[in-house]
């Protein structure tokens, strides 16, 4: 299965893992940061919860923290939200990470989930 290439499909060719981590984001623009909690992520995107609109096509910059003293500095884009009660949950796709990133995102998440990337990755989810 190849990666999709179209900017607006929130589809993702590598398993996401549930995680609530802490995610700090900027709007490209902003000067205000803001903090959410990540809902899951995966080596191309991730799904965070937030208590502010962010429409689609938005580039946002991201610290996301990933495990103790292990945190990740990458840029995306909005793709879609989906208004909750209380809060957004906002799809973002990564755009230009690095390799070394990635590995560093499929290491904490093997790392810190185990038997749900094992089920995932044999799976095929």
């Amino acid at each position: 299965m190849a990666p999709n290439n179209d900017p607006h499909d929130d589809s993702r060719y590598f398993p996401r893992w549930e995680v609530a981590n802490k995610v700090t984001y900027k709007h490209e623009n902003g000067v205000n940061f803001h903090e959410c909690v990540s809902h899951d992520i995966s080596n191309t995107g991730l799904c965070m919860r937030t208590y502010e609109r962010i429409k689609p096509n938005q580039r946002l910059s991201m610290t996301i923290e990933l495990a103790d003293g292990v945190s990740i500095q990458v840029g995306g884009r909005s793709l879609w939200q989906k208004d909750g009660d209380k809060d957004f949950l906002v799809g973002v796709r990564f755009e230009d990470i690095s390799e070394k990133v990635q590995d560093m995102i499929f290491n904490c998440a093997f790392e810190s989930h185990p038997q749900q990337f094992q089920q995932k990755w044999f799976d095929g989810v």
